[in-house]
């Protein structure tokens, strides 16, 4: 199938995921700024946590949550976690994600395409990502110049974000976004779709939900993304819950084949703490499968905060009475996340809109001692879990 033909309705079907769950559950909102800033290209239904791993033993400063570190690092922190959270489910190496980080980009494509070309399952669909998510539907240089130019100029009328701090981190970003650019005019679509696609014929989970992208038609959509969810594919099955609780017609499937939001949210958590997040919601005000149960919504949203997927607490917290959960631990969590988007570890990536959310929450007039001597206690706990788990590695 032609490039031209690939991704279009796919992806206005992820997009209405995304709107669809937003309508859906309780909202939550914890920044500021003008409705006209426009946000960096980010994916939407994309947008999760990679594959867990157990907290490091060692402790982060307490210290070093409310400190702003250089441009350089928080530029590569988010260049790397933009890579983690997907490429590690599809088989990439730490190695490969820092490489990609420091904009070896030509060289770990050139290594993949040799490894893919051998019938390598991960390279094969390593590449595949990258070239749908990268290349495909990748910045032009125009477009890139133009949107840094907006946001370095619109910082200026913000006294609250640091100008020359915020400028440098976009030069970063409009860099990388070159490189990328450049690479990719090497990379053909579809002879990497072709690869993509004999792998999805085998039955591979990760293959499978790299092609559903690839349909044209919502009913083949919606069974490729089964399939993909069948196989045990943690992106997949949490793609498919999103697509269940958005009403999204048809996409549970019928019959014995039939699968429920919530039984997708259960086989993804260990793998996805979105998807421990996600269920975490669901207990509280209840949805396909999942009944109402507050106190294990309170218990699944800690874990996932606890995993670096802090926004059910932030979602649930403040609706909760105070002896259930404190509103000074829901502040406390906030504070962490603002820590880490701060520093490249998450978020919608770097925007005067963004960092005027983030500063206005670090800098909260409001925020008590108890609260603040929370979150570093979460930040020396977990932080370096989080870290981990978003795609950064201190």
């Amino acid at each position: 199938m032609a490039v031209s033909k690939r991704l279009g309705l796919a992806g206005i079907i992820l997009l209405m995921i995304a709107i669809g769950i937003w309508v859906a559950l309780p909202k939550h909102s914890n920044s500021s700024g003008s409705d006209t800033d426009v946000p960096a290209p980010k994916s939407t239904a994309h947008e999760l946590q990679v594959q867990p791993v157990n907290a490091p033993a060692k402790r982060i400063a307490a210290s070093n949550m409310w400190t702003r570190i250089s441009p350089e690092v928080a530029s590569r922190n988010y260049r790397r976690h933009g890579f983690a959270w997907i490429l590690r489910q599809l088989g990439a190496t730490e190695e490969q994600l820092n490489r990609l980080a420091d904009l070896d980009v030509a060289g770990v494509l050139a290594e993949l395409k040799q490894n893919a070309q051998a019938g390598d399952a991960a390279s094969i669909n390593i590449l595949g990502e990258i070239a749908l998510q990268n290349c495909y539907l990748g910045r032009d240089n125009e477009t890139v110049e133009s949107y840094v130019a907006s946001q370095i100029r619109d910082v200026q009328a913000v006294p609250g974000i640091d100008a020359s701090w915020f400028a440098a981190v976009m030069r970063e970003d409009e860099a990388f976004n070159k490189k990328i650019h450049a690479v990719c005019a090497q990379v053909d679509v579809d002879e990497v779709m072709s690869w993509v696609k004999t792998r999805a014929e085998k039955g591979d989970g990760a293959s499978l939900w790299l092609m559903f992208r690839d349909a044209n038609n919502m009913t083949e959509i919606q069974q490729r993304l089964r399939e993909a969810a069948a196989a045990g594919f943690p992106q997949a099955q949490f793609e498919l819950a999103w697509a269940i609780l958005g009403g999204q017609e048809g996409a549970a499937g019928t019959g014995a084949a039939k699968v429920n939001a919530g039984e997708l949210l259960k086989e993804s958590l260990e793998q996805l703490p979105r998807s421990e997040m996600q269920l975490a919601i669901c207990e509280y005000s209840g949805c396909d499968g999942v009944p109402v149960d507050v106190d294990a919504a309170i218990k699944h949203a800690r874990e996932a905060a606890q995993r670096g997927a802090i926004d059910a607490m932030l979602t649930i917290g403040p609706q909760l009475p105070a002896g259930q959960i404190s509103p000074d631990e829901v502040t406390a969590w906030g504070l962490v996340q603002a820590s880490l988007q701060q520093r490249g570890c998450g978020g919608n990536g770097f925007s005067v809109r963004e960092m005027n959310g983030i500063v206005s929450t670090l800098n909260a007039k409001n925020i008590s001692a108890n609260a603040r001597t929370l979150a570093e206690q979460y930040w020396q706990e977990y932080g370096a879990q989080m870290m981990r788990n978003i795609g950064y590695t201190e």
